[in-house]
């Protein structure tokens, strides 16, 4: 089947979509990055761009255009608009990645490399649930040999962007502003080709996992509880940055800083106070870039003020 083929196939099951590089063109480290010129301008090493959160879509003479213009492009799915959580199960890019995490007791069960499917049945088990409800939904093999299993999101809910298990359990929903995407079955990277392993209808996400996937309510800072001038007690945007999960954490102190600078605070007293708490939490790195998402927050803020 040809590319166009998969697309077609993708609107049919009403997923949104939008065309991604074709295999030896995108970046190795980042298989199936978005296009950067529009098809008809495809040349070697220049490939086109598109704003797959405006554009994609289940318009088959749109799709019919595209895949024409450029019939290698690989298929991306854009979850928000599909209304879809797709469960990325990673295989381990290098060992021990759960050590230091509440899951990594499954080393001594599994060995150095425990994979997303492994986490997966752990979590089933520990929330009473039966993982073969996992086998009974739409699922597709990557070309990294991990697997997607497709679920249906519940209207009204907003999903967090952060990985539940960072590394070997991912997800891709309606976080953010766009939300997330993931490459369609048919498409190929460097790594093989996306191979959907069913076509079963897709299943609605189970309660539990919905729970633990959805966006958390961020605390709210206290504002205007002076001690004494010019000193403000902020120990709960500190406790927000310290506590901050992997793949959060650079947002939590951007949003902290702000918080402070809008309520009235210097940029040497958010340094003095959130600097350690973005250290304590492990943010990417360090105090270089905890110092750098500080002064970007007051950059921001100060325009608004």
């Amino acid at each position: 089947m040809t590319l166009l083929g998969y697309a077609a196939r993708a609107v049919s099951r009403g997923f949104h979509v939008f065309p991604c590089n074709p295999a030896g063109t995108e970046n190795p480290e980042k298989p199936g990055e978005l296009i950067e010129k529009w098809p008809h301008l495809l040349r070697p090493g220049k490939p086109y761009k598109v704003k797959w959160g405006e554009v994609a879509t289940t318009d088959m003479i749109k799709v019919l255009q595209w895949w024409t213009y450029s019939p290698e492009a690989n298929i991306g799915i854009a979850c928000k608009p599909s209304g879809l959580l797709v469960v990325d199960c990673d295989i381990p890019k290098k060992p021990y990645l759960l050590r230091d995490t509440p899951w990594g007791y499954l080393h001594d069960r599994f060995g150095p490399l425990v994979d997303g499917t492994d986490v997966l049945r752990e979590m089933c088990s520990r929330y009473g649930d039966e993982y073969d409800r996992f086998q009974e939904t739409y699922r597709v093999c990557t070309a990294s040999m991990g697997l997607h299993l497709y679920f249906r999101w519940p209207d009204g809910v907003q999903a967090s962007q952060a990985s539940p298990v960072p590394g070997v359990l991912d997800i891709r929903c309606n976080g953010g502003t766009r939300g997330g995407y993931v490459l369609a079955a048919g498409s190929v990277t460097r790594k093989g080709s996306y191979v959907a392993e069913n076509d079963l209808p897709i299943a609605d996400a189970p309660p539990w996992l919905v729970e633990l996937c959805r966006e958390k309510p961020k605390p709210k800072p206290p504002k205007g509880m002076f001690s004494q001038p010019g000193h403000a007690s902020y120990s709960g945007l500190v406790e927000a940055v310290r506590l901050a999960q992997e793949g959060n954490r650079n947002n939590c102190l951007l949003w902290a800083a702000r918080s402070m600078c809008e309520d009235g605070a210097t940029e040497d007293e958010c340094v003095d106070l959130l600097v350690p708490a973005a250290l304590e939490c492990g943010l990417d790195g360090g105090e270089r870039q905890a110092l750098a998402t500080i002064r970007s927050a007051y950059r921001l803020q100060g325009a608004k003020l």
